[in-house]
């Protein structure tokens, strides 16, 4: 007599996976180590340059004034305190660096810059603490800048 018992009953459901999907994984975690991760860009960089005979058909002003953004540089010396360089302007205490980034607003506007097409960017370097960070911030909004944003630092 022949017992059908749990073995008796066996249902061929394909072949196992289990090693495809470790291929997969392993695949999956090397790309992800050697792939170049790039920092984000507000715009697109071209190292062509600006010629009167172009592809475009669209006519250059020469009067115009290049819309090139303000960055803020922003090291740490030590822990507590921070230094911002922008240009010419060398500042470590938040309402020094107010007042000259308000003067160097009302140059940008009194050579025919207009608010709304000057950005300004603040590059803190890796030691810099966040609370340095929003000083600067806070300098910013106070000179008088409406389109402030944040990049990272290269290494």
């Amino acid at each position: 007599m022949k017992l059908k018992g749990a073995k008796a009953v066996h249902y061929e459901s394909g072949p196992d996976m289990t090693s495809l999907v470790d291929v997969v994984m392993v695949l999956l975690i090397f790309l992800m180590l050697v792939g170049k991760f790039e920092k984000n860009k507000v715009y697109l960089v071209s190292d062509l340059p600006i010629t009167s005979a172009g592809a475009s058909t669209a006519q250059v002003d020469p009067n115009e004034i290049p819309k090139e953004p303000v960055v803020i540089n922003l090291s740490s010396p030590t822990p507590e305190t921070f230094r911002a360089f922008v240009g010419q302007i060398n500042s470590s205490e938040e309402a020094d660096l107010a007042g000259k980034l308000a003067g160097l607003l009302k140059g940008m506007i009194a050579n025919g810059r207009k608010l709304d097409d000057i950005q300004v960017f603040i590059k803190p370097a890796r030691n810099v603490r966040y609370t340095s960070i929003v000083k600067v911030y806070t300098a910013v909004i106070k000179a008088g800048f409406t389109k402030i944003g944040f990049q990272t630092s290269e290494g």
